[in-house]
């Protein structure tokens, strides 16, 4: 019944629409912009620990109603400034495991993890594999942002049965309207495509901008980032 019940979900995708998800990274160093708070409630969030206004914006979005996702800070492989408490390679387990273990529980009541970041640390099976031992026994999902795309991330997230998508489309790569809205009608028809997409973007002024113009006339249904990864849970009988 549970396989039956799971094949008329994939289906429905073709009936109905696909399903779009779209998160808005780096949020902490300044307050929850208006703009984003006026979107749709199913716009996602991701948050960096430890940042002035973490906790303020984990609040503001849990009354909006929002997904909060813990944006982990990696390490990257070209140098570039680093956020607080970047995970690097050369660290020991213990200490991976203290530190993912304090980011998750500075923001209560996440639903997920992405990586900000991270091209170096998302290629290496075994460091990312402490991160996902921690992540399990919160019981929370996994996004990985694919910053690399030798990224084993997701991979590693699925042998520890965690619900676990992968970031189709970045929409503000080059910080341009024209741009971002080119990209987020490419995330749509990804969507209707394939049944669902995953679009990340960042609380630039012209991202929110376009998403507040561009949304009303997606021919796709927006959805929280919870809900596909809720539909994994379905599927796999959890």
């Amino acid at each position: 019944m549970q396989r039956w019940l799971g094949l008329l979900w994939l289906c429905s995708f073709s009936l109905f629409g696909g399903q779009l998800a779209i998160v808005i990274d780096d949020l902490g160093y300044a307050p929850m912009p208006p703009a984003l708070s006026q979107l749709p409630k199913e716009i996602s969030i991701a948050i960096l620990p430890f940042t002035r206004y973490d906790q303020d914006i984990a609040s503001q979005a849990h009354t909006e109603q929002r997904d909060v996702l813990l944006h982990l800070p990696l390490e990257a492989r070209n140098p570039a400034p680093e956020e607080p408490g970047t995970l690097k390679l050369a660290m020991p387990r213990h200490d991976v495991d203290l530190r993912v273990t304090e980011f998750i529980e500075r923001l209560p009541d996440i639903v997920g993890v992405n990586n900000h970041m991270g091209s170096a640390y998302t290629e290496h099976a075994a460091q990312v594999d402490w991160i996902m031992a921690v992540i399990a026994r919160y019981d929370l999902a996994f996004l990985d942002s694919r910053t690399s795309l030798s990224s084993v991330a997701a991979d590693v997230a699925k042998t520890h049965q965690i619900p676990t998508l992968r970031r189709d489309i970045f929409l503000d790569h080059i910080i341009d309207k024209d741009y971002i809205r080119q990209q987020l009608h490419m995330a749509a028809s990804l969507a209707n495509d394939r049944g669902y997409a995953v679009a990340i973007g960042h609380p630039y002024p012209e991202t929110l901008q376009v998403l507040q113009q561009e949304i009303p006339h997606l021919s796709v249904e927006l959805v929280p980032l919870s809900s596909l990864w809720d539909a994994q849970r379905f599927l796999r009988g959890n």
